[in-house]
């Protein structure tokens, strides 16, 4: 009865356009092997098919799953051959499906078929940013492909996602891969695919939304290492293939024109004192743009606050100011959410490594899970309010937490904490220990001997500073700073 419902459910919309010479019946557009297609909120979704047949007579499709039929043969309307259009409703989010079209004559004769392996039914994420989010992890243990999870690629194709999910050398489009030959393109992609990095966070957040939804994903991997804001200005769109957005929104359109939501990790490049003063107003633009060129005005966007780097420069004011836009941003975006990757180790002196990108990604499908599946895990610890206390073992700054699960935490000695005499001021050496709140997991207890004349609080201050504390989801605790204290 369920399968007969669902076959009831489906409406089948065709304009048939006659046209002349030999045709052989295939997809034009609209469906190919290895493509995920975005399904609505209901679960389900409309794929618009166009096509031509040689024959004319019944046109006829159906939807199989690995061990059973999904939607039984259904009449689609009448064909003469030539060019055709139709709309496929209702089918659910599932898959691998192997979709089944036929051309049959007035006594049920097939006279021609198709079929289109290895369909997905799920949710969208296009992949943003740069070199974190193209993946320049160690590739060493990296995640496993899954049947489940498929990428729209840099070449405009679907396929299963492997490693390395970016190939910038794949790409048709010269503001990724600007060749003067054949050979150096060919050169460059096997260069990158057979090379010591690659690793990214894209499959570990897809196979988690597999795990957590039961829906399949598909990634578009539009990220580009070393790029700034400016160069993904969205003003640039008429560009097309010669910038970023306007490479962007190509590959968006041509994967189907729908999506879920949007992954972003970007930052370094703007960590300068002239493109940083500007940054949350570009990204505030940049996020705007994107949802209304993709149609989504809600279009859900989750990013990664920038981590370490290892540099010999003792000018980080505007690092730390790139990381505190992107904590500010939260309340600017909505619905958004943000992740810190300030605990994490690297691969290299700015790179995420392989196991810190895997944990990033979990981080970011925690997020995805909560807005739009109803997840429990809340975003992790974020600044709440902060007293200070005479005791009579010493003076306390007790800095209490919102949005924690479960407590605060920190493996081993506890770190990341620091007070600075005034907002740019340097760091003064007063805090002599760090612990939890013995009475209240959501606070953090900062002993002081004796606080600077202006004090401002920091979590993670500086390129390099070692900080562990994260709640018992592992969501961590992001670079924050500088917060006035009133003693």
């Amino acid at each position: 009865m369920q399968l007969q419902n669902m076959r009831m459910s489906i409406v089948f919309a065709l304009v048939l356009n006659v046209g002349c010479g030999a045709y052989a019946l295939s997809i034009q557009s609209g469906l190919t092997p290895n493509q995920v297609i975005q399904c609505n909120t209901d679960g389900k979704t409309d794929v618009v098919l166009h096509g031509v047949s040689a024959a004319a007579g019944a046109l006829q499709a159906r939807v199989a799953g690995v061990q059973k039929e999904i939607i039984g043969w259904t009449d689609l309307g009448n064909v003469a051959g030539g060019p055709w259009e139709a709309t496929l409703g209702g089918i659910p989010a599932g898959g691998p499906y192997r979709m089944e079209l036929r051309v049959l004559d007035d006594a049920g004769k097939p006279l021609e078929d198709l079929a289109i392996p290895d369909v997905l039914v799920g949710d969208i994420w296009v992949l943003g940013g740069q070199s974190n989010m193209q993946g320049v992890g160690n590739r060493l243990n990296v995640e496993a492909p899954h049947p489940q999870v498929h990428t729209f690629a840099m070449n405009y194709e679907w396929r299963l996602a492997e490693e390395p999910l970016h190939t910038l050398g794949e790409s048709p489009d010269v503001v990724h891969a600007d060749f003067k030959t054949p050979e150096e393109r060919q050169n460059a992609i096997a260069g990158w695919r057979d090379g010591p990095k690659g690793a990214g966070l894209g499959i570990a957040f897809a196979k988690e939304m597999v795990r957590r939804t039961g829906r399949p994903v598909g990634l578009i991997a539009s990220a580009h290492g070393g790029t700034s804001m400016a160069q993904w200005d969205p003003a640039l769109k008429d560009q097309g293939g010669a910038s970023l957005y306007g490479s962007m929104c190509k590959q968006f359109a041509a994967a189907g024109g729908k999506a879920r939501g949007m992954l972003w990790y970007q930052g370094c490049s703007d960590a300068n004192p002239d493109a940083q003063p500007v940054y949350r107003e570009k990204m505030k633009q940049f996020v705007a743009a994107v949802r209304k060129d993709l149609g989504v005005p809600d279009l859900p966007f989750y990013y990664v606050q920038i981590g370490r780097f290892v540099v010999n420069n003792n000018e980080p004011a505007s690092w730390n100011a790139i990381q505190a836009d992107e904590l500010a941003l939260e309340s600017d975006l909505a619905p958004c959410g943000m992740v810190p990757s300030i605990d994490l180790a690297l691969d290299d002196l700015i790179h995420a490594s392989t196991q810190s990108l895997r944990t990033l990604g979990g981080r970011l499908a925690c997020l995805a899970e909560h807005d739009l599946f109803g997840g429990k895990i809340l975003r992790g610890p974020r600044f709440d309010k902060m007293e200070v206390r005479s005791t009579p073992y010493g003076q306390q700054l007790r800095v209490s937490f919102s949005q924690v699960n479960g407590g605060l935490q920190a493996a081993g000695r506890m770190a990341g904490f620091s007070l600075s005499d005034g907002p740019g001021g340097p760091d003064v050496p007063c805090i002599y220990n760090m612990e939890i709140a013995q009475d209240d997991p959501f606070t953090i207890i900062l002993w002081v001997q004796e606080f600077p004349k202006s004090p401002y609080l920091w979590y993670g201050r500086g390129f390099n500073p070692y900080c562990n504390v994260v709640d018992q989801a592992n969501m961590a605790l992001p670079v924050m700073g500088p917060i006035p204290v009133q003693k």
